[in-house]
C-alpha cells in the first residue's frame, strides 16, 4: 500500500524535463554528476527525511529505554557503589564475667563487603537444583524473575598490642560469593536472558517480539514501577508566603549528597514586618532553619559559626557589592540581631543549647554544633573538614536571592516548573529500597557475629548473611504490594508505585510504562499543580491524563521524551578546572559581583569570567561526545549564573541543532541517508547514535530549553524578511503527544477534552494485546476475532506497532437519525455485519487453584470429591471433571460448574494432626474445597496447566473462554471520544442503503458532534474514503500541511461528492432519504465495558450473616439497593405499602416476643407455650411483634452497652 496522501507532484515521482540528449564520454559530465550529487547530498532535509530520523530514535531506544536504562545503570553501578559505600562491620568481644567461658578480649574482627556478582535468572527447585529461568516460565508457574546476587566479604583480624595500643593484623580471610539474596531482574534490561535476542527468535522462547519489556515479573505477575516526581535537590527555591504568617520570605534547598538516598531540609526565612519598628520579633529579620535543631538560629549567628565572623564579612557574603544600599539596608536587623554574640565560639554554643541534647557539657555542645554544621547543614557542599567556607558562601547566596525577590528583582520561584522537577524511575527506587534492607542486613548480621563470638563459637559468616533479614523478601514484598519504603515509625511512605501491567491493548501497555505519578494527596483541590505547565511541551503528553480526582497529577511522557541516568561531574568539574574556574576558596568576596557564579548539580563551584566562551565551548564538547549528552548546560544571563546538571531524573528531548554561523539545520541529506542505509544493517540504534556523535541533534532538557530559541517547522528557518536568532528546531511538533494521543487522527481539529477522553478509552480497546497470547494465561484477556489496520494512520503509530498489533475494525459509519434508536449516544449497527464477524471478540479468563500445605504436610489434593465421603458439597455440577479431579480441555463449563475438584481431610475431635478449630465428622472424612465458575459466566474451556510453584506444591490455571457478540447495550468508540453504546441492531434489509448498494454497519446520531466539535472524526471519515478508493492509506498526522479542502478535491477528482455525502435510500420504504447523508469508513473500537459482565438481577439469593439481609455485588449474587432517594419517590407517590413489603417483608423480617410493662425482648418457648420476661419476672402480658432483624440486631447491641432500649406497644 503506498503511503498517502503526499506532499505534491515531485512526490509522486513525476520527472520534470528529463529528456536531454545524453553526451557519451564526455569528462564534464562526469564532473556535473559529481557537483550534482555533492549539491544533493548538501541539501535541506525534507519530512519524510524527518521521519526516518525519528524511526532512527525508536529503532534504538524503543518505547520504554528510560524505564531499561534506569535498571541497567543500578544493576551496573549503583548496587556497588551502595555497597562500597558501607563502613566496615567491626566486632570486638565483649567480656562475659564467667570463669569457664574464658574469651579473647584484645582481637578485632573487621568485614568488609567487596566485588558484587549478578547471575542471569535462575529458578530454585524444590530438589534444591538450579535451573535456567526464562520469562515466560516464571508467568505460568507463578515464580519471580530473578538472580542471586553474590558479593565477596573480606575479613581481617587484628590483634590489638596492650602496650601501645596499636592493631596488628593477624590474618585475612575472604568469603568468595557469599549469597546476598535474590535481585528481581527487569524484562529486556542488561541482565535478562532476552536481552541480546533477535526479534525473529523470541517466539521461540514464548515471548512476543514486539513486547518492549521495562517491567518485573513477581510471583507470576507482571509488575511496572511507575516514574515517581518530585522536587529536585540542591535547588534554591525563594517563595512568598500568603499572609498572615509569622515569615513573609523563605528561601528553602533540600540538599542532597551525591550518590547519598537521604536529603536534608535548609531553609532561610524572613520575619513579618509588624507596624512597630522597634527591635522585636517584628522588624523583618533573617533566621535559618536547621535539621535537628529546635528553633531558628538567627543569620548573623549561623554566619560566625561558619566562620564568617565581622559584620563586613557576611556583608559581602550576601550583598556581594557594599554601595547597594538598598540590600544592606535590609539586611540591617538581622545583623544587629546577633550583635551579643561576635565571637565563633558563642555561636557554636548558641547553636548547640538548642539541639536535642538538653545539659550537656559546654566542650561536647561546641563539638555537636561543629559536626552538625559540617555534616548536616547543606551536605552537598561538603562535608569534609574545612568546607565550613563554602557553606558561608552558600548561605550567603541564599540570603542573597530571598532579598532580590523581596527587592522585585527577581520573580519569585515557579513550584510547577518540569526543569524543577525530578523523575525516580525503577533505578532510583530499587536503590533506595535496596539500601535501606542492605543496611538493616549488615546490622543483623553484626549481632549474629557478636553473638556467636560471645559465645565463644565458630565464626559463621555466611550462615549469619543467610540467617539475616533477607533482601529477597523485602524487594519482593514492596514489587508485590507498591508499598515502598517505611519511616521510623514503620508506617508506609508511598504506596501504589508497584503497579499490575495493564495489559488490556498493546497501547495500554506501553502507556503505563510510560506514565508518571505526582505524589500529592488526590483529595486536595489545588489546581496549579494538576495544570500544564508551559514547560511540558514536549516532555508530558498534554492529552493523556485520568479523569476525576487524579487529573493532572498523574501524566504520561511524550514520544520522544527520555529521562537521565545521571553521571558522576568529576570530569566537568576537571575541565572546568583546566578552564581556569576559581573555586570558592581562591576568591575574594569584593570580585563576585563582577563575575559569572558556575553551579554544578546545584552546588556553588565556583566563579568564570566568560560565561559565554564557557558554555559554547561546553556545548560543542558535549556535542562532539567528550562529556556525556544528557548534560544540561544554562547561561542565566540576568543572574549572572552558568548551571550545569547531570543528576538523574531530568526530563530530556532530542531537537535539531541550528548552525549558528548560517542559520541552517546542521543535519543534511547526507546524513539521513547514512541512517538509513544502517537500518537493518549495523547494531541497534547505530543511526541515532551517528546523528548524536556528529552534532547535529541534541538532548535538551527544560532548563537549558528555557535559554534556547526553538523553531517550530524547517521553514520557519528560512522565512523572508525575519531574522530571529533559532538555536534549535522540533524534529517534529506532533511529538508532543503521548503513546495513546498519537493514535488519533487529526487530533489538531477536535476540541482538547475529547483528546483526553480518547487517551483514556484508546486503553479500554479490544485488539491484539500480545502475539504470544495463546501461551499466556492472563487473569482477564480480551481478543478480536478480526482486528483491521486503520486506513487513516498518523506517522507515530509505525513506531508504536499499531499496525501489528491493531486494535479496532474499519466500520462504514453513515451519520443520520434513523428510527429514533440512536439517542443520547447510541449506535444502530447492522445485524448481518455482526453475524459476519463485526467486533465479534473473545474473552478469557484463568482460575487458579493450589494444593495449600501446613509445613511440609500437604493438607490439600485435587481428586474428584465422592459424595459418601465428602462433606459440603458445592451445588455445581461436578460430572465435567475427569479422574483426577480437572475439568478436560474443550469441555463446555456453564456458570457454577466445578472446574477443580479439591478436598482436605476432615479430623476427629482427638486427633492430634488436626489444626486447632477443625470440625469433627466422623461419617465424611473429606471436606470439599473445590473451584467453580463464576455463576454469571460459561464458556469453553481452553486450557489446562499442572505445575508445581515455588513452595514445591502442586497447582492448576484453568482458562475459559467464551464468545462474545456484539449485543444492545454494548460499547463502541471512534477515536475522537465519540463513544456510544449499541441502541438496538437492524438487520441489513431494514438498514438505509447507498446508490451503489453501500450498506453501513454503523448509524451514528448528527447531534453528537455539533456541541463536541470533534471535527477530526469526520476529516477522518472523509480522508478515510478517500483512501479507501484510492487503495491506500490516509496520513492524520497532526500538524500537516495539507488541508481539507485538499482531501475533499482529491475525493471530488475521484468521481464522489466532494463533502463525503451521499443519497441514501430509506431501509423500510426504499424510497430516497431528503437529505444528503454523510458516510464512509471510521475506524471504531469495541470497549471492554459490555453489556454480560454488568447485567444483574435476583429474585431470592444469599443473605449476610449478621443482618439477615440480601448481600451486595453482583458477585455475591446480591439484591439491588432501594435507597434513601428511592424510598422518597415511593412515599412522594403515595406507595408506602409497597415500601413496606419490599423493605420488610421481603429482606428481614423477624418475629420477637415483647414483655408489655418492660418493653424488653422475652424468652419465648412456641412449644410448650411457656413465656417469661427475664427483667420482670412477667409471664403473661406478653406481645409477638415483627420488626426488622437489623433492628432486634441493634436492641441487642444497645443493652449489651448497657442502653436499655424499651419497646412500647400499641394495638395496630
Amino acid at each position: 500500500m503506498e503511503s498517502y496522501p503526499s506532499q505534491g507532484a515531485s512526490d509522486y515521482g513525476l520527472a520534470v524535463g528529463s529528456n536531454s540528449p545524453s553526451r557519451v564520454g564526455d569528462e564534464n559530465d562526469e564532473l556535473q554528476q559529481q557537483e550534482d550529487q555533492h549539491d544533493e547530498q548538501q541539501q535541506e532535509i525534507d519530512s519524510e527525511d524527518t521521519w526516518a530520523v525519528v524511526g532512527s530514535f525508536f529503532e534504538g531506544k524503543g518505547l520504554v529505554s528510560q524505564q531499561v536504562e534506569s535498571f541497567n545503570d543500578f544493576a551496573s553501578y549503583k548496587l556497588q557503589e551502595i555497597i562500597d559505600a558501607h563502613p566496615p562491620i567491626e566486632i570486638r568481644p565483649s567480656p562475659q564475667y564467667r570463669p569457664e567461658e574464658d574469651v579473647e578480649l584484645d582481637v578485632r574482627y573487621r568485614l568488609k563487603f567487596g566485588q558484587l556478582s549478578l547471575n542471569r535468572p535462575a529458578a530454585q527447585e524444590k530438589e534444591g537444583m538450579q535451573k535456567n529461568l526464562w520469562p515466560q516460565e516464571s508467568r505460568t508457574r507463578n515464580l519471580t524473575y530473578s538472580s542471586s546476587l553474590f558479593v565477596s566479604i573480606e575479613q581481617t583480624t587484628y590483634k590489638i598490642d596492650p602496650i601501645t595500643n596499636e592493631e596488628i593484623v593477624e590474618e585475612r580471610h575472604s568469603y568468595e560469593r557469599v549469597c546476598l539474596g535474590r535481585l528481581p531482574i527487569m524484562l529486556k534490561s542488561f541482565y535478562c536472558w532476552t536481552h541480546d535476542i533477535a526479534a525473529e527468535q523470541l517466539p521461540d522462547v514464548g515471548e512476543c517480539s514486539y513486547d518492549q519489556g521495562g517491567y518485573f515479573i513477581i510471583n507470576g505477575s507482571e509488575k511496572v514501577l511507575v516514574a515517581q516526581e518530585r522536587m529536585a535537590s540542591n535547588f534554591v527555591y525563594v517563595f512568598k508566603k500568603a499572609q498572615p504568617s509569622k515569615f513573609s520570605w523563605v528561601a528553602e534547598v533540600r540538599s542532597q549528597m551525591q550518590g547519598n538516598q537521604a536529603t536534608s531540609g535548609f531553609a532561610i526565612k524572613k520575619r513579618t514586618m509588624t507596624g512597630d519598628t522597634g527591635r522585636g520579633k517584628g522588624a523583618g529579620q533573617l533566621v535559618a532553619a536547621l535539621p535537628y535543631i529546635r528553633t531558628d538560629i538567627p543569620i548573623a549567628i549561623l554566619f560566625r559559626a561558619l566562620g564568617c565572623v565581622s559584620d563586613l564579612d557576611i556583608l559581602l557574603r550576601v550583598a556581594y557589592d557594599t554601595r547597594d544600599e538598598q540590600l544592606c539596608a535590609l539586611l540591617k536587623p538581622s545583623l544587629e540581631e546577633g550583635f551579643e554574640f561576635h565571637t565563633q565560639e558563642a555561636c557554636l554554643d548558641f547553636i548547640g543549647k538548642r539541639g536535642p541534647t538538653v545539659g550537656a557539657q559546654r566542650e561536647s555542645r561546641l563539638q555537636y554544633a561543629r559536626e552538625l554544621l559540617r555534616k548536616e547543614v547543606l551536605p552537598h557542599v561538603g562535608t569534609e573538614p574545612g568546607c565550613e567556607g563554602k557553606k558561608a558562601y552558600f548561605v550567603g547566596y541564599m540570603v542573597h536571592r530571598l532579598l532580590l525577590a523581596e527587592l522585585g528583582r527577581i520573580n519569585q520561584d515557579d513550584r510547577d516548573h518540569f526543569g524543577k522537577k525530578r523523575l525516580d524511575l525503577s533505578g532510583p527506587l530499587m536503590a533506595a529500597s535496596f539500601g535501606t534492607l542492605f543496611r538493616k542486613l549488615v546490622k543483623d548480621v553484626t549481632r549474629i557475629l557478636q553473638r556467636q563470638i560471645d559465645h565463644g563459637k565458630t565464626f559463621d559468616v555466611a550462615g549469619a548473611v543467610r540467617s539475616a533479614s533477607p533482601i529477597t523478601q523485602g524487594l519482593q514484598y514492596q514489587l508485590a504490594t507498591g508499598n515502598w519504603g517505611r519511616d521510623r515509625e514503620g508506617k508506609v511512605v508511598r504506596t501504589g508505585v508497584s503497579q499490575v501491567l495493564n495489559r488490556l491493548t498493546f497501547s495500554s501497555a506501553l502507556s503505563h510504562l510510560r506514565r508518571l505519578n505526582t505524589p500529592l494527596g488526590r483529595e486536595g483541590k489545588m489546581a496549579k499543580p494538576r495544570q500544564l505547565h508551559n514547560t511540558h511541551w514536549g516532555m508530558i503528553c498534554p492529552a493523556e491524563t485520568p479523569e476525576g480526582q487524579a487529573v493532572g497529577l498523574v501524566k504520561n511522557l511524550a514520544l520522544m521524551a527520555k529521562i537521565s541516568v545521571g553521571a558522576p561531574t568529576k570530569n566537568i568539574r576537571d575541565f572546568l578546572e583546566d578552564w581556569g574556574l576559581d573555586g570558592l576558596d581562591e576568591i575574594s568576596p569584593e570580585s563576585i559581583k563582577d563575575r559569572c557564579k558556575v553551579f554544578i548539580n546545584g552546588d556553588w563551584a565556583g566563579c568564570f569570567d566568560e560565561a559565554e566562551t564557557l558554555c559554547n565551548t561546553l556545548k560543542e564538547i558535549r556535542r562532539k561526545g567528550h562529556i556525556r549528552n544528557d548534560t544540561s548546560i544554562v547561561r542565566d544571563i540576568i543572574n549572572r549564573e552558568v548551571k550545569i546538571f547531570t543528576d538523574a531524573g531530568r526530563a530530556m528531548r532530542p531537537l535539531y541543532v541550528v548552525d549558528s554561523d548560517t542559520g541552517q539545520l546542521r543535519i543534511r541529506k547526507a546524513d539521513v541517508d547514512k541512517v538509513r542505509s544502517m537500518v537493518g544493517t549495523s547494531e541497534k540504534g547505530a543511526g541515532w547514535n551517528h546523528l548524536m556523535s556528529c552534532g547535529v541533534i541534541e538532548y535538551i532538557d527544560c532548563e537549558e530549553e528555557e535559554t534556547s530559541m526553538v523553531a517550530m517547522f524547517h521553514k520557519d528557518l528560512s522565512e523572508k524578511g525575519k531574522s530571529i536568532p533559532y538555536t534549535h528546531c522540533e524534529i517534529h511538533p506532533s511529538l508532543i503527544l503521548g503513546v495513546c494521543a498519537s493514535i488519533i487522527p487529526f487530533p489538531d481539529h477536535n476540541q482538547s477534552p475529547r483528546n483526553v477522553y480518547q487517551s483514556a478509552m484508546g486503553k479500554q480497546a479490544m485488539g491484539v494485546y500480545t502475539t504470544n497470547f495463546n501461551l499466556r494465561l492472563d487473569t482477564l484477556a480480551h481478543l478480536l476475532y478480526y482486528p483491521q489496520k486503520p486506513l487513516v494512520c498518523t506517522r507515530a503509530m509505525e513506531h508504536l506497532k499499531f499496525r501489528e498489533l491493531p486494535a479496532g475494525i474499519n466500520t462504514i459509519v453513515a451519520i443520520l437519525c434513523y428510527s429514533g434508536y440512536n439517542q443520547e449516544d447510541s449506535l444502530i449497527m447492522n445485524r448481518n455485519s455482526i453475524d459476519r464477524g463485526l467486533f465479534r471478540s473473545l474473552f478469557c479468563r484463568t482460575y487458579c487453584a493450589e494444593e495449600k500445605q501446613q509445613g511440609s504436610m500437604i493438607v490439600e489434593g485435587f481428586e474428584q470429591p465422592n459424595p459418601e465421603t465428602t462433606s459440603g458439597m458445592k451445588r455445581g455440577d461436578y460430572s465435567k471433571l475427569d479422574t483426577d479431579g480437572l475439568v478436560e480441555p474443550g469441555s463446555r463449563v456453564l456458570g457454577d460448574d466445578v472446574i477443580v475438584g479439591k478436598t482436605s481431610p476432615n479430623f476427629d475431635d482427638n486427633d492430634p494432626l488436626a489444626p486447632p478449630g477443625a470440625e469433627a465428622n466422623l461419617s465424611k472424612t473429606k471436606k470439599d474445597c473445590s473451584l467453580c465458575l463464576r455463576s454469571s459466566e460459561s464458556g469453553v474451556v481452553d486450557t489446562v496447566m499442572l505445575s508445581v510453584n515455588s513452595k514445591g506444591s502442586r497447582f492448576v490455571k484453568v482458562k475459559v473462554r467464551s464468545v462474545r457478540i456484539p449485543q444492545t447495550g454494548d460499547k463502541f468508540a471512534s477515536r475522537h471520544g465519540q463513544k456510544g453504546t449499541i441502541g438496538i441492531t437492524y438487520r441489513q434489509e431494514d438498514m438505509p442503503f447507498t446508490e451503489d448498494g453501500v450498506v453501513p454497519d454503523l448509524l451514528m446520531n448528527p447531534h453528537a458532534v455539533p456541541s463536541r466539535m470533534t471535527i477530526g472524526h469526520l476529516v477522518e471519515c472523509l480522508l478515510g474514503k478517500t483512501a479507501a478508493i484510492i487503495g491506500g492509506e490516509g496520513d492524520a498526522t497532526p500538524f500537516n500541511d495539507y488541508t481539507v479542502s485538499w482531501i475533499a478535491g482529491e475525493l471530488h477528482r475521484l468521481g464522489f461528492e466532494r463533502h463525503g455525502n451521499e443519497r441514501l435510500y430509506h431501509g423500510h420504504t426504499g424510497l430516497h432519504m431528503p437529505s444528503l447523508i454523510f458516510i464512509g469508513p471510521t475506524y471504531y473500537q469495541r470497549l471492554k465495558h459490555m453489556v454480560d459482565d454488568k447485567i444483574h438481577a435476583r429474585a431470592r439469593g444469599p443473605v449476610a450473616a449478621l443482618t439477615r439481609q440480601p448481600m451486595e455485588g453482583k458477585s455475591r449474587e446480591g439484591g439491588l439497593r432501594f435507597g434513601e432517594m428511592e424510598r422518597d419517590c415511593m412515599i412522594s407517590h403515595g406507595a408506602a405499602r409497597m415500601l413496606k413489603e419490599r423493605l420488610f417483608d421481603q429482606s428481614d423480617a423477624y418475629r420477637i416476643h415483647c414483655c408489655d410493662i418492660c418493653g424488653t425482648m422475652c424468652v419465648a418457648d412456641l412449644q410448650r407455650l411457656a413465656f417469661e420476661c427475664k427483667l420482670c419476672g412477667n409471664s403473661n402480658k406478653i406481645s409477638q411483634v415483627y420488626i426488622p432483624y437489623a433492628c432486634k440486631l441493634l436492641l441487642q447491641e444497645l443493652t449489651s452497652m448497657c442502653i436499655y432500649p424499651k419497646l412500647v406497644l400499641q394495638v395496630a
